[in-house]
């Protein structure tokens, strides 16, 4: 009987024994992929230098400028094979550099200049966001165009997506964030947090001063949209407005302005070099949306009472 004990108390050590051993080593496996896991990320997300650095050094020999890449940028774009092009111009006719980074789901493009006039450049239908670098322009087109612009120092930076599919806004954003000159070894190929897109207070609108009874100014139309973007009105008073375009706009030389709820003023300009005096009288209080003939340039009108 005590013999038989024995046995079986051996045997049950002897199981004991070995779902510890099972137990250790499943312990000691998931140890080692989470340990290898955590490796590969780090190796991965270190600092390095950028494959497409010397090409890019080589490509900004002829520009005014020193041409900034993103640190950050998910893996599956190819970056060594960064298409450069700097035979372009920006709205000005100022030299510009354009890189395209492709990738199996879309392309990423980045437009950079030194604008000649930056205050009347904008993003039309945009709205400000906050960059790294201070105020950004945010313009997303439904489920399809995505594209923010910032100012690093006096160059400007355009980055946007044909396709939100291809990057996220904040994918986007941090890519922004991340700039820097190709000479420096800062590349993550993945794995950030991304930043949440917080939108700020637009600036104020242009309030439209009132001379000898009427409110009287100029809306200039150029590449980069409306200036100014949103003016202030008052309701009742009669306004002249003279419109011009300031460069080669294209359809911006028409313009569509709402007068109110019910009436629209159509002023188009035969050249880029016409000018035009329109005169209205605003009757209704409120914010109307204004445009050119396809939508590309919007402002905003606001009458207050």
């Amino acid at each position: 009987m005590s013999a038989k004990r024995s046995s079986r108390g051996s045997a049950s050590r002897k199981r004991s024994w070995q779902r510890w051993l099972i137990a250790t080593g499943v312990l000691a496996g998931a140890l080692t992929v989470g340990i290898w896991q955590i490796s590969s990320r780090a190796a991965e997300s270190a600092p390095r230098e950028a494959p497409e650095a010397e090409r890019i050094l080589d490509a900004q020999l002829s520009m005014p400028f020193q041409i900034l890449i993103p640190a950050y940028l998910p893996p599956e774009f190819d970056r060594a094979n960064v298409e450069i092009d700097t035979t372009q111009s920006g709205p000005g006719g100022e030299p510009m550099a354009h890189l395209a980074y492709r990738s199996p789901r879309g392309t990423v493009f980045f437009r950079e200049w030194v604008p000649v006039n930056p205050d009347k450049e904008i993003l039309a239908g945009s709205r400000p966001i906050e960059t790294q670098w201070g105020n950004g322009w945010l313009l997303k087109q439904g489920e399809t165009l995505a594209a923010i612009w910032a100012d690093v120092g006096p160059l400007r930076i355009s980055a946007y997506s044909p396709d939100q599919t291809t990057v996220t806004v904040e994918q986007l954003l941090q890519m922004v964030n991340t700039l820097g000159p190709a000479s420096n070894s800062q590349v993550f190929s993945f794995g950030v947090e991304l930043p949440a897109v917080r939108q700020v207070e637009p600036p104020p609108p242009y309030e439209v001063p009132v001379k000898d009874g009427v409110q009287e100014f100029t809306l200039v139309v150029t590449p980069g949209g409306y200036d100014p973007l949103r003016f202030s009105v008052q309701q009742g008073v009669p306004v002249r407005m003279t419109f011009r375009a300031l460069g080669q706009v294209g359809c911006g030389k028409e313009l569509i302005l709402p007068t109110d709820s019910q009436n629209t003023l159509s002023v188009y300009l035969k050249s880029d070099t016409e000018v035009r005096t329109v005169e209205f009288t605003p009757g209704e209080v409120g914010t109307f949306l204004f445009n050119c003939s396809h939508q590309m340039y919007r402002g905003v009108m606001i009458v207050r009472p």
